[in-house]
């Protein structure tokens, strides 16, 4: 036997070793968006906060793309994000403790066009090629997602579905030699221009993973406000429809990845009183002070105050959606993603993709930590690694009604009430909790007394027997 296969089939043991070490048959893909270095607050996210028990694959997103004077070359999009903040050292310990580290390309604005262009011209190809194993082997990754997702479209030609499989082929052959993984992202939606795009037979042969985005369909900017990604509907945009076409037309459903946004998409209404599916829209959702981006709200952001909106169920699109004044959000929960990996059972996919587990509610901040990812993990992962993990927040008192309030004795602080369970959480420095909005502002903003007596340890008038309850110990 020569050393290729010898080192293929000690790739294949290692593989189903881990496979049987984290007790599942399916593979789960994390996502992981390096933009959310640059978000506020509670929402910021690194690379200490994953929990690598969750995921079998790490997929890492808004590292590089195509180069923007379109060479074809492969260029870091953020130095910082690799050297400084440590995501090197981090891409590297994945692959020492046997996880799969995915380079993503295609996150960026443009990057559609660039494909286009790239892919039908021989030489940017080769540029491609040549600079995309470089950075690859170097970094240590294991392999390589392309995010092209709408071939065609979006500054692209109809020659795109021809090219778009001259580009995979090559590059197959280039990955293999370096044993590395191809995976790409393909639109899950049914309108005949989408399904134009892909030779579905032909893509299924060359890839290693098809991931099937089934929330990338809707335009934030349309005169209606949609379900992100309802499993069952009539139009072009049903999860449940899609995934069976893939599967029908690929025959190889497991190398299908099903994707689950774990964020919301946001609409701004143009009539209040209206707030069903397909609604007027006036365009996307008014853009959140800590992820910064109008249409989209991380969920750990919206269920930290979900109980300010009305929340409803759509039965028969089995979805969430909500609404708050004229602010429309359509998001995923337990069940709507519960049903979704009911479908990655019955039609035996490969796994599931949680897009990004930096929108997950990742600190736990309405309770469990990481809590849309952990029941994709419940249905078709490792449940030995599910275990309770407490608040990560200390629960004082009663709650008598839900809601967000104001701590009496300190402006600056306040508390969510949520199933009688009381949580609480601190404004930034120079901050006050404006309990009739249910937000942080600044703090010449808000009508507040701090209702609290200041005390140094050591200082006269109190002692440890006679403390008052509103005591607040400074420095």
């Amino acid at each position: 036997m020569g050393a290729m296969k010898v080192l293929c089939v000690l790739t294949i043991i290692t593989s189903l070793i881990c496979a049987q070490t984290r007790g599942s048959k399916y593979s789960i893909f994390c996502h992981w968006d390096t933009d959310s270095y640059d978000r506020k607050g509670l929402s910021f996210f690194n690379s200490w906060t994953i929990d690598r028990r969750l995921c079998t694959h790490f997929i890492y997103g808004s590292v590089a793309s195509l180069d923007p004077e379109g060479s074809g070359a492969v260029k870091v999009i953020d130095d910082a994000v690799l050297e400084k903040r440590g995501l090197l050292a981090d891409i590297l310990s994945m692959r020492r403790n046997n996880y799969q580290a995915i380079l993503c390309i295609g996150d960026s604005k443009g990057d559609a066009e660039r494909f286009s262009k790239m892919a039908a011209s021989l030489r940017k190809r080769n540029q491609f090629y040549v600079t995309l194993a470089k950075f690859l082997l170097e970094r240590h990754f294991s392999g390589v997602l392309l995010n092209w997702e709408f071939p065609t479209q979006h500054g692209g030609h109809f020659v795109d579905r021809y090219n778009f499989i001259t580009l995979l082929k090559e590059l197959k052959v280039i990955l293999e030699e370096h044993h590395l993984l191809l995976l790409v992202t393909v639109s899950a939606r049914l309108d005949k221009h989408t399904l134009a795009a892909y030779d579905i037979p032909r893509i299924a042969k060359i890839a290693d993973f098809i991931i099937l985005n089934s929330h990338d369909s809707q335009d934030i900017y349309a005169q209606q406000v949609s379900y992100m990604s309802p499993l069952r509907g009539n139009g072009s945009q049903s999860v449940e429809r899609s995934v069976r076409h893939w599967v029908e037309q690929s025959k190889m459903p497991e190398k299908l990845i099903l994707g689950i946004p774990l964020f919301g998409q946001t609409h701004t209404l143009r009539d209040q009183s209206k707030t069903h599916a397909n609604a007027p829209s006036k365009g996307p959702g008014i853009q959140h002070f800590l992820s910064k981006r109008p249409g989209y709200m991380t969920y750990a952001e919206f269920c930290v105050q979900a109980s300010r909106w009305t929340k409803k169920f759509d039965k028969q699109a089995h979805v969430p959606y909500a609404f708050k004044a004229n602010q429309w959000i359509s998001y995923e929960d337990g069940s709507s993603i519960s049903a979704k990996m009911r479908l990655v059972n019955d039609q035996r996919l490969g796994g599931a993709l949680a897009w990004s587990i930096d929108a997950d509610d990742y600190s736990g901040l309405c309770g469990e930590y990481y809590a849309l990812l952990k029941v994709i993990v419940s249905k078709i992962g490792n449940p030995d690694v599910l275990t309770t993990v407490p608040p990560t927040t200390e629960s004082i008192g009663l709650c008598p009604r839900e809601g967000l309030f104001r701590n009496v004795w300190d402006c600056q602080a306040y508390y969510e009430c949520r199933d009688g369970r009381r949580t609480d959480y601190e404004c930034l420095d120079g901050d006050f909790f404006d309990e009739e909005v249910g937000e942080c502002k600044p703090a010449e903003q808000v009508k507040c007394s701090n209702n609290f007596v200041t005390w140094r340890p050591g200082q006269d008038n109190y002692n440890f027997r006679d403390l008052p309850l509103n005591l607040k110990v400074v420095d």
